[in-house]
């Protein structure tokens, strides 16, 4: 994920820059113990079905590929990506939480302003009406 893609996406550059950079420091670890849990399931007997979604959605997301749903483009959504990352640190070991931990708070706030100006809009779409 680069910033390009986030800006690209609809996220401002100031914030972009942030997530991109939190984001490539921690997808690789993310992405590498997901894939040692998928193979510890198989050798195990498990079912491992969720991990491999929760990594190809992660994947999605690092190529600005995902779609939060089938009616969107596809992009990057905040909160698609926040779901996802607070989903990961279940499988996670402790030296990769802090810093997946840091990336939610970017991602929390991020989808807090996309929710506001969605609100907002909303609210003066229906002042509109009124009118």
């Amino acid at each position: 994920m680069d910033v390009a893609q986030l800006i690209d996406n609809g996220v401002p550059a100031d914030e972009a820059g942030p997530i991109a950079a939190r984001w490539n420091s921690v997808y690789d670890g993310i992405r590498e113990e997901l894939t040692a849990r998928v193979k510890t399931a198989k050798t195990l007997g498990g079912d491992a079905t969720r991990i491999k979604e929760l990594r190809l959605e992660l994947g999605q997301l690092d190529r600005c590929t995902h779609r939060a749903c089938t009616q969107s483009p596809p992009g990057f959504s905040a909160h698609a990506a926040l779901r996802l990352i607070q989903e990961s640190l279940r499988y996670l070991p402790l030296e990769l939480q802090g810093d997946t931990h840091r990336l939610a708070a970017l991602l929390a706030d991020w989808a807090r302003v996309v929710h506001a100006r969605t609100e907002r809009a909303a609210r003066l779409a229906e002042v509109y009406r009124r009118d």
